[in-house]
């Protein structure tokens, strides 16, 4: 079932975006508000993954502040996101790199 809404992401430690239910899981994408992230291999070395930028910030609050979305799906289960609903939402411009993301067209390492 299709779900439209924004919470905090209590496990992540971020805001989230959230798409899908599925059962008690939801599936959701992360906002961010650094560029790069790390991931830490099994040598000990590190490789840098870029986050997507977005045109402006979801929080009508903060819109000159820069954010990013990784663009990764993440399924999370229900308890993990917080109770308040946040009424925030994507500008134009970013609703479509949103829908590539939900697609998959938009590779996890770019």
């Amino acid at each position: 079932m299709a779900i439209s809404e924004f919470r905090y992401n209590k496990r992540k430690k971020h805001y989230s975006y959230i798409f899908a239910r599925k059962g008690d899981y939801r599936k959701n994408i992360i906002i961010s508000s650094k560029s790069k992230r790390k991931k830490k291999r099994k040598d000990g070395t590190y490789k840098e993954y870029n986050n997507i930028p977005l045109y402006k910030h979801p929080n009508p609050n903060k819109p000159n502040e820069k954010s990013y979305l990784i663009p990764k799906i993440e399924t999370t289960h229900k308890d993990s996101f917080g109770r308040k609903l946040i009424s925030w939402k994507f500008h134009n411009n970013d609703k479509r790199i949103v829908k590539r993301i939900k697609k998959g067209k938009i590779k996890k390492s770019l």
